[in-house]
């Protein structure tokens, strides 16, 4: 036999107390987002475009030091490297110079590994043949500042490496 069905008379309570609480729920979330809305406008508009103190803006570079006593850094190890498309290899030992003193010698010994490694790099892309060209090794050292330079920028160290300098030349 088929039980009678009692009518429910709690729930209709309950969804009369439970849409108050909706509703109250739906405002205080509404009144959060608005609030926080309006905090993050406030902090976009009073953040300015200016970097905090002592901190440098991505477009400031690495400000150029006073030129002073012009220094040499002889990087001690030697540059062992095979040239492309030969059976040659060519060893090095490499000089930097720099007009801006002291600081920057610094800088230059606290950055030797990344700058040696920058060396290797382009010291592999030298080709057999062209040991032999005339401005080879102008070129080589004009090339091998830049690199070097390009590593202390990497750093926002300023660029003070004016010439590269080959103390030891040795191609086998």
């Amino acid at each position: 036999m088929a039980k009678p069905k009692k009518e429910n008379t709690e729930s209709a309570e309950g969804d009369e107390n439970t849409g108050g609480k909706g509703k109250i729920l739906i405002a205080i979330g509404i009144v959060v987002l608005l609030a926080g809305g309006a905090g993050t406008g406030y902090y976009l508009m009073n953040s300015g475009d200016e970097p905090p103190e002592g901190v440098a803006s991505e477009t400031e570079g690495p400000i150029e030091p006073e030129i002073g006593e012009t220094l040499y850094l002889q990087l001690e190890a030697p540059f062992l490297v095979n040239l492309m498309d030969s059976d040659l290899m060519m060893q090095v030992k490499l000089a930097l110079r720099t007009p801006y003193g002291q600081t920057m010698v610094s800088d230059f010994s606290a950055h030797e590994f990344g700058i040696r490694a920058a060396f290797l790099e382009e010291l592999a892309k030298i080709e057999g043949r062209s040991i032999t060209s005339e401005n080879f090794r102008k070129d080589t050292a004009a090339r091998l500042r830049d690199v070097a330079n390009a590593v202390l920028e990497e750093q926002n160290i300023y660029s003070g490496v004016d010439l590269v300098l080959f103390t030891e030349f040795l191609v086998q």
